[in-house]
C-alpha cells in the first residue's frame, strides 16, 4: 500500500495513510514522515497498534528521546514513554499523569535549551466525550500578524521557566504527581530565546512564546510581557486558525514544537478512561533537505 497525505486544515496538520508504524520504516518512508512533519507541523496517523518500544524506536528516528521528570508515570521498562490520562492502579493511586492545566496554549520545548523537539502521542484509551487536542501554526501566525504588533516583538527575547510552569501545574492538579526534588529543579534553569525566529530547517519565520512557562519579554515589565504574550497567542489561535483533533484509539499524532502551539481541551472524562502514551525527542532540524519553497501554512 502506498503512503497517502491528506491535509487536515489550511494552515496546519496532515493525515498520513498507508503506514504501519509497528514495523521498521524504510529510509524512504521515514523521509516522507519527516517531510510531512516540517511541511505541515502536525501529523496524524490513524489505526496503529504500537507497543511503547515501537513508539520509542520511531522517536529515535527523529532524534534523541527525552526522559520525563515524572518517573512514576513511565511505562514500565520504557522510560522514554510516559502515561497521560486518568487511569489508576488497583489501589486507586494514579497510573497516569492527569493534567487539568494543559488546556492552555503552549509549546513543549519552551523551557529547553534545544527548541527543536517532536512530541509524539499515541492513544491507548479515550473517553466517549472530551480530551480533544487543539493545534495552531506559529508560522501562519507570524505571516498574518498585523504590522503594529509585529513591530513590538522584533528584536525582543523571551524567558521561559519550567519550574514556574511545573509549580503552577501541581497547584492546579493537587496530588496528581510528586513534587520535583531540588536536584531535578536544578536541571531546569530559566531559558532565554529570540521571540521572532527563523525555523532552521524550513527557513520560515515565526514567533515563539509559550505563556504557561513565560517569565518575561525583554524591554517590558512582567505585566506588559503577559499582555503582549496574550495578544500574540490570541492571534495565533483565532478560531479559523485552529485544528481540533478528536482522538480515536490507535491514533498517533506528532508535531513540531518550534512551529506550533497546542492545547488540551477542558474535560472531566466522565465518559470513560483516557490513556495516552507520550514521548518526546530532540530533533536535529538540518536533517531535512530544504530544496523547495514552503508557504506560511504548509503547502
Amino acid at each position: 500500500m502506498s503512503i497517502t497525505l491528506t491535509p487536515l486544515h489550511p494552515t496546519i496538520g496532515v493525515e498520513i495513510g498507508g503506514c504501519d508504524l509497528s514495523q521498521p520504516l524504510s529510509d524512504q518512508a521515514f523521509q516522507t514522515l519527516l517531510d510531512a512533519y516540517y511541511r505541515y507541523s502536525m501529523v496524524l496517523i490513524r489505526g496503529q497498534q504500537l507497543t511503547a518500544e515501537a513508539q520509542t524506536a520511531l522517536l529515535r528516528c527523529f532524534g534523541t528521546p527525552k526522559i520525563s521528570q515524572r518517573r512514576e508515570f513511565h511505562v514500565p521498562g520504557v522510560p522514554e514513554i510516559g502515561r497521560v490520562g486518568n487511569t489508576k492502579h488497583p489501589d486507586g493511586s494514579p497510573s497516569a499523569f492527569l493534567d487539568r492545566y494543559g488546556n492552555l496554549w503552549h509549546s513543549d520545548t519552551a523551557s529547553d535549551n534545544h527548541l527543536d523537539g517532536v512530541t509524539m502521542l499515541y492513544c491507548v484509551k479515550t473517553p466517549k466525550v472530551g480530551g480533544d487536542t487543539l493545534f495552531a501554526s506559529s508560522v501562519n501566525a507570524y505571516a498574518t500578524l498585523p504590522d503594529p504588533l509585529r513591530r513590538r516583538i522584533e528584536g525582543r527575547q523571551v524567558t521561559h521557566s519550567f519550574n514556574k510552569h511545573n509549580d503552577y501545574l501541581l497547584a492546579k492538579n493537587p496530588g496528581s504527581a510528586k513534587p520535583l526534588s531540588a536536584e531535578d529543579r536544578a536541571k531546569w534553569p530559566d531559558r532565554t530565546h529570540d521571540l521572532v525566529q527563523t525555523h532552521p530547517a524550513t527557513g520560515r519565520r515565526l514567533y515563539f512564546v509559550s505563556p504557561t512557562l513565560m517569565k518575561n519579554i525583554s524591554g517590558y515589565s512582567e505585566g506588559k510581557s503577559a499582555e503582549l504574550a496574550a495578544a500574540l497567542v490570541a492571534h495565533t489561535t483565532r478560531p479559523e486558525f485552529v485544528l481540533r483533533h478528536v482522538w480515536q484509539v490507535g491514533d498517533l499524532v506528532f508535531w513540531d514544537n518550534r512551529a506550533s502551539l497546542h492545547s488540551a481541551s477542558p474535560a472531566d472524562y466522565a465518559g470513560g478512561e483516557r490513556l495516552i502514551h507520550r514521548g518526546y525527542a530532540y530533533v536535529q532540524p538540518l536533517a531535512w533537505p530544504v530544496d523547495h519553497e514552503l508557504s506560511a501554512g504548509g503547502e
